[in-house]
């Protein structure tokens, strides 16, 4: 399992950097709101920065196009890549535009332009394999949107899987739209290869209370603390 961070906040990037644990970033123009960001590129450059303060590894970091145009989109995809000049930079490219046409020419573009293509926004298993089909780097699937529309959210992920697999192809699934510490096991366990957590539940999920009670006893044997009174 890869482990991104699906956060634009830089306190906690940097508070998760510091563990190791991070695998990659993920961000949208959402996320860049919540975190107060008004100028992306401003806001990915910091990210950048403070990654390369605690690895030297191009840890993955997707950034959102915000336009709907698909010439528009190609154009600020390349402006992204030009201006950021970072290795583990990939686009991310809606599955449909607002008029409900799918995206599929932009990703095959880009892709053959060697730029890592997030698909994201995708509902559906086939949408995500169309996506990978084409040549996207990552397609993300949103588990708990899809739930909203009343659809077998692990199901699609499963799919998807299958068919990557089957096709031999180099995409890898993202599972985005976590919105509780057990879609993060559910979604890996249905076949993502990577889900993008928000902040909030990694201390959730890390916590157990029998390690707690596990070192509270060692400690006590140790004779570093009392046992405690029954």
């Amino acid at each position: 399992m890869k482990i991104f961070l699906d956060t634009a906040d830089l306190n906690e990037i940097e508070k998760w950097l510091k563990t190791g644990i991070l695998d990659g970033i993920t961000t949208n123009p959402s996320i860049l709101k919540k975190a107060g960001c008004t100028n992306p590129l401003d806001a990915w450059k910091k990210i950048v920065e403070l990654k390369s303060r605690y690895t030297p590894e191009p840890l993955s970091l997707s950034a959102e196009v915000f336009c709907d145009d698909p010439e528009e989109m190609l154009k600020q995809a390349r402006s992204f890549v030009k201006e950021m000049n970072y290795p583990g930079l990939a686009i991310k490219i809606p599955i449909l535009g607002t008029d409900g046409t799918d995206r599929l020419a932009v990703i095959r573009q880009l892709s053959l332009e060697k730029i890592a293509v997030n698909c994201t926004c995708c509902i559906t298993w086939f949408q995500a394999f169309a996506a990978a089909k084409v040549g996207a780097r990552y397609v993300s699937l949103l588990y708990r949107r899809i739930l909203d529309c009343g659809l077998d959210g692990l199901g699609m992920i499963s799919k998807t899987r299958v068919l990557i697999d089957q096709h031999h192809l180099p995409s890898e699934i993202i599972v985005g739209s976590i919105r509780a510490a057990q879609d993060i096991f559910d979604v890996y366990e249905a076949g993502a290869h990577i889900p993008t957590i928000p902040p909030k539940f990694l201390p959730e999920i890390l916590f157990h209370k029998k390690s707690v009670e596990t070192q509270k006893q060692f400690l006590c044997d140790a004779g570093v603390t009392k046992k405690p009174q029954s």
